[in-house]
């Protein structure tokens, strides 16, 4: 071999390394993952619809092995929405063995999904509501629906439902799902465990539950939202024994009031914040002016504030440009990072999907983003909805949610949108 073939080959190595280098140094946290559908963002587009028939993803699962499970509501073809569930590849593509090529829709089921989770044998289940029952559908691992469970796959417990919803699934496969203004329990086969509560099922503090957590010692974290003639709906947050039984131990006769709606929560699992929790939701922040922020609050597992947490228990973020918030996920990262996310929107301008990250100590976390903030403005559509958030195991952080575009003589596209950002 020749000295300049050397040379060439010692310079491209070279170069090869520094371009690898550079790009790895200009990775940062927030970014969009372009190694996830297009650019980041991965799209499942039900197509022209009319009637205001919107898609909608409401809740967002990982499975072990990084397939990403989403469960909403597919536009039907007499204008109401068929419940659904949909899952996708590491790299955003449709799970084509999933379902018909990646989704599953009951039709004739008209609700949304409202949450999902997953079981250890690899079956799904998600809850929603339809007319006077609250649903729990059970699919196996492939989408199709599981008849071992409840009539033909489906669950049905009576009472009023809400647009949003808890669901866990219990070591021994027991179901709880939060929803209307009732926590109920399923056995295994998808009846109700009678011996939960009072014939089931136990209430609920306020209404519209958005977030369930289990704790090792069996005991139940429900987070929920009273209907209020306010801005800011208060929130609480309500602990249950095994039974079903307020748990008297926990805040005030097993209830916590905490401010502003609490539409997530998740727990605290390491470091000097185990056994706390955090709750996510959005909160005025200022007295002068309707500017909404992401709000976390920090509480110790007894139910009372942990002062410790951001400025007196709490962190309020205003997102530059956008004076209001709807928060809607709320995640924790293997380095002990917390990330929100939701919707922020301005007049006259198209909705955005919103993140912020903040420290154990409930500071925002300036490594990510822009000063600990990030927004994605989504190409080619009119509106969009971010309505979920979840975690992988390599910290990066999905967000899902739903798309418009604008009406065109009364027809308009819809879809779901998933986008994937960097974790470190």
């Amino acid at each position: 071999m020749d000295t300049d073939t050397i040379f060439q080959r010692v310079w491209l190595l070279i170069f090869s390394i520094v371009l690898i280098a550079s790009t790895q140094a200009a990775a940062q946290a927030g970014q969009l993952d372009p190694t996830f559908g297009q650019g980041g963002i991965a799209t499942t587009d039900f197509g022209t619809q009319i009637n205001s028939d919107f898609a909608t993803a409401s809740a967002v699962t990982i499975q072990p092995d990084g397939k990403i499970v989403v469960c909403g509501g597919a536009p039907g073809t007499n204008g109401f929405p068929n419940a659904t569930v949909a899952r996708y590849n590491t790299d955003g593509s449709p799970d084509k063995g999933f379902g018909n090529a990646g989704v599953t829709t009951i039709l004739g089921q008209f609700e949304l999904f409202t949450a999902i989770a997953l079981q250890t044998d690899g079956k799904i289940v998600a809850t929603g509501a339809g007319g006077e029952s609250i649903d729990v559908v059970r699919f196996n691992s492939n989408g199709q629906l599981d008849s071992s469970f409840g009539t033909n796959g489906i669950a049905a417990f009576t009472g009023l439902g809400s647009s949003t919803s808890g669901i866990v699934v219990q070591p021994d496969d027991k179901i709880l799902v939060g929803n209307g203004n009732q926590l109920i329990r399923f056995l295994p086969n998808g009846q109700p465990d009678l011996g939960f509560g009072s014939g089931g099922s136990a209430r609920v503090a306020g209404y519209n539950p958005t977030a369930l957590a289990l704790l090792p010692n069996g005991r139940i974290l429900v987070a929920s939202s009273l209907v209020s003639s306010g801005f800011e709906n208060p929130g609480f947050v309500t602990r249950y024994n095994s039974d079903g039984s307020l748990d008297a131990s926990f805040g005030i006769n097993g209830q916590l009031p905490v401010p502003g709606p609490a539409t997530a929560m998740v727990l605290l699992n390491a470091g000097p914040f185990a056994g706390e929790f955090l709750v996510a939701g959005n909160l005025t922040t200022s007295v002068t002016g309707p500017v909404n922020g992401f709000e976390v609050s920090g509480y110790k597992g007894v139910g009372t504030v942990d002062a410790r947490f951001g400025t007196n228990g709490g962190a309020v973020t205003p997102i530059p440009d956008f004076p209001a918030i709807a928060t809607s996920g709320l995640g924790l990262q293997s380095s002990g990072d917390i990330v929100t996310s939701g919707t922020a929107s301005a007049s006259l301008t198209p909705n955005v999907f919103a993140l912020a990250r903040y420290t154990l100590a409930g500071r925002l976390d300036t490594t990510f983003g822009t000063g600990g903030i990030v927004t994605t403005s989504l190409p080619n559509t009119s509106q969009v909805f971010a309505n979920g958030l979840a975690i992988q195991s390599d910290d990066k952080i999905v967000v899902i949610g739903n798309f418009t575009t604008s009406e065109l003589h009364g027809q308009f596209d819809t879809g779901f949108k998933l986008v994937r950002y960097l974790g470190h």
